[in-house]
Order: structure tokens, then sequence, then C-alpha cells
């Protein structure tokens, strides 16, 4: 039975995929797999019914990420034990502290400038706390494509936020050993942050000890879209070369004997995970690394795989949320992956060859998860690959662990600090050249999770017939593998439908209209942000908002962006958009800033189309009738662009941010028929939708794009009294998140994303 160890992690993992199903489900999968081994294997009962105890212990063990047990967030004081590292950044602290009750609790201490901020030392793992402060909402997803930080915190087991007051005061007392080692990581990085270049540090703290908030960001960003992420991540790599240099120092250099060296290695595999910021890549490394000494002691032989099974089931077992883990479920995959391909990796003993199938294999088994999620990959990577993973083998970590070891040599640190800025900022430089003039990334949208099921059987198919060399039947999987991901690329010019959706952007307008078959994809305003203390402008809103949105929907051309006039809160993103999209038009009023036209140009080499009032445009066939400006009202908001189309039998009014007095001119100037949907000017000011413009259009829904909590208070009760004495049905985005309106030719609906 211990040589089919691995029969138990699949069981595992049957449990987590029907946890949140019907449970008859499993009871159907569990007894097929019953009688499938028995019939097909011959195993015996005892194995039958010992898997069958697991799976049922496991779908019980497999947490839920529902709030189980209630807390009084009411209440403006938190005790507890702090049970996680507390991290320092520079706009934050942060820890996980757990009360009585066995609930978790995300923990924040923001910067203040006043003498009144408490301490931050006297916050110590293991501490036990009393701290004074208030419970704030977890911030949820409110657009598709979004990161849902929520979800993110409840796969952690944390489903509440709490804010420390700095005007109180705090008290924690105690610790566990657990802060010992934490302070020994601070204490080194620290060492080497006066003693390291800038650059050379980043790279030091982020694949030595796990910390990449040094790392430029344009650099992680880099190594995300060509699909490098792991180099960044602590994996087997790094823990084989510290398991390597370990041992000779302990053999070769100080003659120990191989028993207390494995003793030592051992405890350095226990002690290291904690120093690297305990990602579950390094815990799977180390222990299975331990694991694989263990057994090399035992007179029982697993077999590799059951050896990484091992290591799953305590990994789950001893923290059942890992299971939920991104960077937990990418890392056994690929583990699982190559070492189960080994014989087709090793097919050819050309150096080349190897690392294209080991590549190929770690990509194409992770390649449904990094859609799912990530909505993109990069298929060249492939081929960057051949150069990246040997230089970080053999140049980068033995570098870095040289500097490790010279960390109290000053003079000879120094010079090795500047040797290996020189080379690796060169490789760098060289990457960013690649990513400039060869870079085709693959946006293909969210994976759909039908086609999940197909494309492992493909992919298992395509391997199988290679490894029996077989090689026509694996070329015909593999056409089949890369036609099942061309036609979910092709899906939205397969779909009938098209979309209208209201982005939940904040204070600020932002719309994506994809008309049917997405024959066009065309943007009305791209709303920017500022930063934290509203000193400039942020790339917020594009890079967690807007860019996931496009990327969720497979979109990588913009045909036009049409934008209502020159205010942050309507064109702080085009810029961004203009960088990364390829946009064909820009469209907006005679009246429009022209500074910041001029500042486009530079950017992008698309259609710059000027419209006026009267005029009437057309986007394929999508007709749009401009109303307004009618003349230079001298005001950027009187000068918004008003458009009315058409979608689905609907006719809509795109607003802008216009006022009393530009409605009395629209008004004036244009006999209204009746307005179907009105996206309500100016986030629902009180100085637009006035009573006379309202009985001259006649909405019946009115759309208002709107910040949660804004310091306007917009929407204003009064417009809202209006349109509700009107009887038109309201829509906002800070009670209703994204507002989604599904048309074809004929009929639409409307839904929200929030319930």
């Amino acid at each position: 039975m211990y040589q089919r160890l691995h029969w138990y992690v699949i069981i595992y993992l049957v449990c987590f995929i029907f946890n949140d199903g019907n449970f008859l489900w499993l009871l159907l999968v569990l007894a097929m797999l019953g009688l499938f081994m028995h019939y097909c294997f011959r195993f015996t009962n005892l194995f039958i019914a010992s898997l069958i105890l697991f799976a049922f212990l496991a779908y019980f063990q497999i947490p839920s990420l529902e709030i189980s047990k209630p807390l009084n967030t009411s209440s403006q004081t938190l005790q507890g034990t702090i049970v996680s590292m507390i991290e320092e950044q520079s706009q934050f602290l942060r820890f996980t502290l757990e009360t009585a009750d066995e609930m978790l609790v995300q923990v924040y201490l923001y910067p203040s400038t006043d003498q009144s901020q408490p301490n931050i030392d006297i916050f110590r793992t293991g501490a036990s706390c009393k701290l004074t402060g208030k419970f704030e909402t977890i911030p949820t997803k409110r657009n598709p494509g979004q990161f849902d930080y929520k979800y993110y915190l409840a796969s952690q087991g944390i489903h509440y936020q709490f804010v420390i007051e700095p005007t109180f005061e705090s008290d924690c007392e105690g610790q566990s050993f657990l802060q010992n080692v934490y302070d020994a990581r601070k204490k080194h990085l620290s060492h080497m942050k006066e003693r390291l270049s800038t650059f050379t540090f980043s790279w030091y703290a982020a694949l030595l000890f796990g910390d990449r908030q040094y790392l430029d960001e344009e650099v992680v960003s880099l190594f995300q879209d060509w699909n490098l992420s792991h180099l960044l991540a602590i994996s087997g790599l790094h823990v084989g070369f510290i398991i390597a240099i370990t041992y000779f120092l302990l053999l070769f250099l100080y003659r120990i004997t191989l028993e207390r060296a494995q003793l030592l290695v051992v405890c350095l595999l226990i002690l290291y995970p904690l120093m690297a910021s305990g990602a579950a890549s390094v815990w799977r490394a180390s222990l299975l690394a331990i694991v694989l000494i263990a057994i090399h002691k035992s007179p029982v032989k697993f077999a590799i795989t059951d050896s990484l099974s091992i290591v799953f089931l305590f990994m789950v077992l001893f923290h059942s949320y890992s299971i939920y883990s991104l960077a937990f479920q990418f890392s056994f995959m690929v583990t699982f992956a190559i070492i189960l391909s080994r014989k087709v990796i090793a097919g050819s003993l050309n150096y080349i060859w190897i690392v294209l199938r080991i590549s190929l294999v770690s990509m194409l088994i992770i390649l449904p998860l990094q859609l799912l999620h990530f909505y993109q990959f990069q298929p060249l990577s492939v081929l960057l690959n051949l150069i990246i993973i040997p230089y970080f083998t053999v140049i980068v970590m033995p570098f870095l662990l040289f500097i490790l070891c010279l960390s109290f040599l000053p003079n000879v640190l120094s010079l090795a600090d500047r040797l290996f800025s020189e080379l690796h900022y060169v490789m760098i430089e060289n990457i960013h050249i690649i990513n400039d003039w060869v870079s085709v990334p693959w946006v293909t949208g969210e994976f759909p999770t039908e086609f999940i099921l197909p494309y492992y059987c493909l992919m298992c198919g395509m391997l199988y017939f290679l490894e029996k060399q077989q090689f026509m039947k694996s070329f015909c999987l593999s056409m089949a593998l890369v036609t099942l991901l061309v036609i979910i690329n092709i899906k939205p010019y397969l779909n009938e439908y098209g979309y209208v959706t209201m982005l939940d952007i904040g204070q600020g307008d932002a719309i994506v209209v994809e008309l049917p078959y997405r024959k066009r994809v065309i943007i009305i305003d791209a709303a920017g942000t500022m930063s934290a203390d509203f000193s400039s402008p942020s790339s917020k809103n594009f890079d967690q908002i807007i860019d996931p949105f496009l990327k969720s929907k497979g979109i990588t051309e913009i045909d036009a962006v049409i934008v209502s006039h020159a205010d942050h809160d309507h064109i702080g993103s085009v810029s961004d958009i203009l960088k990364h999209y390829n946009v064909q038009a820009i469209i907006t009023s005679p009246f429009f800033d022209q500074t910041k036209l001029a500042e486009w140009r530079n950017i992008s080499q698309a259609d710059f189309i000027t419209v006026e009032s009267g005029d009437q445009f057309l986007i394929d066939k999508q007709s749009f009738q401009v109303m307004s400006p009618i003349s230079d009202l001298s005001d950027s908001n009187e000068n918004s662009l008003v458009m009315k189309t058409v979608f689905g039998k609907l006719t809509w009014l795109f607003t802008g941010d216009i006022g009393e007095k530009g409605e009395t001119a629209l008004v004036r100037q244009f006999p209204f028929e009746k307005i179907d949907v009105l996206k309500v000017a100016h986030h629902g000011s009180s100085t637009s939708s006035s009573k006379n413009y309202l009985d001259t259009i006649q909405p019946e829904l009115a759309l208002i794009s709107v910040g949660v909590n804004n310091r306007y208070g917009h929407p204003d009760q009064e417009v809202v009294d209006r349109l509700t004495a009107h009887g038109v049905q309201i829509l906002r985005t800070d009670i209703n998140g994204a507002i989604i309106y599904k048309f074809s030719s004929d009929s639409g609906t409307v839904s929200t994303y929030l319930p």
C-alpha cells in the first residue's frame, strides 16, 4: 500500500473539486473509482476501503471558504495571539491574529504623522495582544476579471480585517520561538541592505529570502508576462543549491560524518522555509528533501511520486487551506508533471531538447489554471527558458549564495556585488529588448471550466504516445490540443450577443462596449485615479480593473476610445490603454483639451477623430448620434460629448458630466424621443438631471457610475429622489458593482455583478 500513496492525492483532489457540489456526485465518483481499481488493477478490498475512508475524511477536512463563526465586528477592541510573521511595508504593517475562538483576523497598522502611533516593536509572532481600532469590510471583487481580495483572504482562513487605531495604546506581551527566526532574518537582511547595491540586494532578498518588495515592479511584470515568475519564487532549484553547498561545507571542509551532516541539513530545511517567508513552493521542496533523506535511511522504499505524495498530504492535513493557494497548486502540479514525464523528457540526451521538454511540460500542465486566473500566456517563453533557466541555475543562484557566504567580508563582498550587478543588469536589459521586439502574448480570456477535462485528456494522450514513440498519434493529439485553445480564443467571435459593461471604477466613468460577434470593441471614457495622498495620478484603475477586465474577455484590440471630456475621472486611464493595447481611433469633441491630445499622439498611432453636434458616425454598423456640445460653453463638464445610440432596440444616452446648463441647451436643440437607458451625468451630482430634462427624455433605467463612500456625496439625494419620482429604475456601481447589459439584435437584459 505504501507504493500507492499517490492514489490518496488523487482522492483528495477529487474531494476538493466536488467539495462545493452535490455530495452524491462524490459518492458516484468513489464507487466508479473503486470498481475501476478492483477490476482493472485487482487492488485488495482493504486498499479500496482505505481509499474510500480517506475520501470521506478528506471531504469533510477540506475547509469551506464561507464564514463559519460570528465575530463581534462592532467592537473597538480585539484580543488574540499573533500567528504570522510581522510584515513591514512602506505603506503599512500587517499580521494575522487568532482569537480565542480560533478565528483568524488580518490586522493592519497604517503610518501616522503624529506622536501617538504605538511602538511597532511590541508586535511579535506568538504575542498575546489587546488591540484598539475598528473592523473594516474586506474589499470584494466588483468587476469581471478583477482580483478578489476577499476570496484570497478566505482561502487562508481569514474572514475579517481590523485596522489598529494609532491614537490608542495597544498592548502585546510575549513571543514564540518563530519570532527569533524572523528576527534573525530581519537582522541579516538589514545587514545586507547596508552593504549591497540596491539592485543586487533586491535580487538577493527575493531569491534567497522570498522578499520581493524590493524588486522593480516593471521587472516583476516582465517575468509574469513571460511565464518566468517561478524563477522569482524560491523552489527546488534554490533548495537544491543550498543542500549541495551545505553538504560540501560539512563533509569536505568541516569533515563531519554523513549522519551528522544529514541531521544538520534536515534542521536547516526546517528553518529555511521560515526564513524565506514560508511560501508553499519552498515548503514543498524542503519537505520533499527531508522525506527523501528519511526514506534513504529506511528499509522501506518509496517511489518518488509517493514521496511527493507524502509531502502533499502532510501539507494539506497540517494546514488545510493550503489547497486553495495558487502557489501550492502550481508547485505540486509542475513537480508531479516533470516526474511522471521523466521518460519523455529524458528521451533525448541533447541538453537543449531536455530543457525544451521540461519547459513545455511545465507550461502545459498549469496552462488551464493560468488562463483561469491570468487570462494569457506567452508561447515563446518555452524558447526563452533555454537561456534563462541555465543562466539562473549556473550563474545567478551560485553567485547569490557566494554573496551570502561573503556577507561578513566587506571588501570581497563589494567586488562580488559589482560583478553581479553588471552581469545581471545586462541580462535583464536583454530580456526587456526581447520583450519589446518579439513579445506575442496569447490572450485567450478566462479558460472555460468545461474545457478543463478535455484539455488534460488530450495533453496526457499526447505525452503518452510521445513516450511510446508513436509520433504521429502524439502529433495529432497536439494539434487537437492547439485546436482546443484556438476554439477558446475565437468563442467571442461566434457569440451572437453583445455587451455593454459599466465598470465599477470608483469615482469616475469607464464603459466597455462589445458588439455582437465581437465585431468591434469600444471604450467610452476610462477613469484614472490618484495616489493615496492625492499628489499624483496613479495607474491603479487600469492595472486592477480595466486591464484585467479586457484580458478576461480576451480583448487585445480596441476599435475606438470615445472620451467625453478631459477630466481625470474620465480619461485618467486612456494613456495606459494606448500604451498596452492597439487602439484604432480616438474620438473627441472640438473643444477637447488639445494638450492632452498632443500627449496621446506621442504614444499612439491611432486616428484622432473630432465629432460635433449633429454628426452621426458609424463603428462597424453601430450608429452614434452626436448631440452635444452645441457650442463652447467654456467649461469642461458642460462641453462633454453627449451621444445617443441603440443597443438591442433600447435607446441609450451617454451624457459625460453635463450640468443643468448643458441639459437645457440639449433639450432646446433636439426634439427628444423617449430614452430607455440614461447614463446619469456627473455621477449623480446636484448640478445635473434637472426635472425639465427628465420630463423630456423620460428614461426607464438610470445608470450611475459612482465611488463607494466618495467624498463628494454622490449621487445627490435630490437627484435620486427626482429619478424615483419619474419612475426610473436606478442602478449604481457603488451598490451593484459592474453593470452589464447583454443584447442581441432585437432584445437585451441588464444584470449586476454584485448580487
